[in-house]
This record gives C-alpha cells, structure tokens and sequence, in this order.
C-alpha cells in the first residue's frame, strides 16, 4: 500500500511538472464583433439593417502566476468598438456632402475563468468584463480624393459627441488549445465568443435629425440603455 501511494504521489508530481512546462502565460485576441442590440438600442439606433452593428476587438490576458505554474484565471484588459451605420446629407452649392458615423466603444478590466486544464484541444471559458461604454457620433465631410487633394485645408470632422457611462458584460466562449511546437511556440488558436453587454442609460444623436447649415450644427438627442449581444469571432496569439 505504502508503494502504491509512493508511486502515485511521483505520479502526480511528474503530471504537475510537464503542465508547468506547459502552461500559458499570456493570450491575445483579434477579435470581429457583431453587436445585436436590444429592443429599446434598436429602436434608438433604427439603421437599414435592424439595428446590426459591425466592429472590431481586442483584448490582452496575463496568468497572474506568470512563469510559476498554470492558474485557471487569467486577467487583463478588453477593447470593443462597433458601428450602428452612418447617414449621408448631400452638399448644397454653399456646403459640402457631410456623413455622420452612430459607434459604440467598450474598454473594461477582464477576467477569464477557463473550464479545462487540458494541454490541447477544445478549451471553454467564461468571461467577466468591466468599464466604460462610450457612445459616440461624429460628423465628417464626405470627401472623396479630389477633395483630398483640393481641399486639404477644410476641416474633416465638424462635430462629436460622447456619452459615456459604466458598462459591464459577462458570457462564454471557446479556443483551441495548441501545443507547443519545436520553436517552444503555440501556434494560432481559432476561439468564438458570445458576450451580453449591459450599459446605463445613455445620450445618443437621433438619427436623421443633424443637419449642418452654414458650418452651424443642429440634432436631436435622445435617451437609451446600451444592451446588446456581442458575437466575437477571432484568433488568439500566445
């Protein structure tokens, strides 16, 4: 019985020590997100689209062991940007052609909590996110190269607005755990997440109310929470 605890003790050490020769200690995600927002954020936005929005992600994790051994949860930062769309107001022969761009930004501390420990393959986890929405608007001249090129002294963007209030988020996702490879390196990991978004009540530019009349601009605002879903698919580097 004695041997028998012995081996598997040296067992478990042998196991312990390959996987902390093994462990990740940092990831990094690019990220494509699709924003579906809820029914009162689809109605404030109202583009073509059913209030669709398109953007990019990114976020950076650390193992707060570092090269000590493997931990379960990994912390760091998240960046989240999408767009509603934009509207078009044409020119007039005293006022160039103006666009107006409806965004949405998300920067938030965040925690992973992975669900295996296995070295490779299929790794779920959860993720908890926490920080500050921004809506924005902006309008810019719709120049195209010629303007560019003739009118480099006009001012581009004419006006910007900024909302900004605590967002927080929390859903669940997926990667593929490489190996290392003879280089001591993983290589790129295919991961899929889905996130609910919550966000406090917000001021936004009402769609098709900005209008631009001798360089004076004039819209309606109005009041919207920020839920959404945020489907991210991407790569991860570690």
């Amino acid at each position: 019985m004695k041997i028998q605890r012995l081996l598997l003790f040296l067992f478990s050490i042998s196991i312990l020590t390959v996987f902390s020769q093994d462990h990740e200690t940092y990831q990094v995600s690019l990220l494509a997100n699709v924003g579906i927002p809820s029914a009162e954020l689809k109605e404030a936005v109202d583009n073509p689209i059913g209030g669709t929005a398109v953007g990019l992600g990114f976020n950076a994790l650390f193992n707060p062991k570092g090269k000590k051994g493997y931990s379960p949860v990994f912390i760091g930062a998240d960046f989240s940007y999408v767009t509603f769309g934009r509207d078009k107001q044409p020119s007039t022969p005293t006022a160039p052609p103006y666009k107006t761009s409806f965004n949405y930004y998300g920067i938030s501390g965040q925690s992973r909590f992975f669900l295996s420990n296995k070295q490779v393959g299929f790794v779920p986890f959860v993720d908890g996110l926490l920080g500050v929405k921004i809506f924005n608007t902006r309008t810019k001249i719709d120049k195209n190269v010629i303007n560019i090129i003739v009118n480099d002294d006009e001012p581009e963007v004419i006006n910007t607005t900024n909302d900004a209030g605590l967002g927080y988020a929390l859903g669940a996702g997926f990667y593929t755990r490489k190996a290392l490879n003879e280089n001591g390196n993983r290589d790129v990991s295919f991961t899929l997440r889905a996130m609910y978004h919550w966000g406090d009540q917000t001021s936004y530019v009402k769609r098709g109310s900005l209008a631009v009349n001798n360089g004076t601009v004039s819209y309606e605002t109005g009041y919207t929470k920020t839920n959404m879903i945020m489907i991210q698919l991407g790569i991860i580097l570690n």
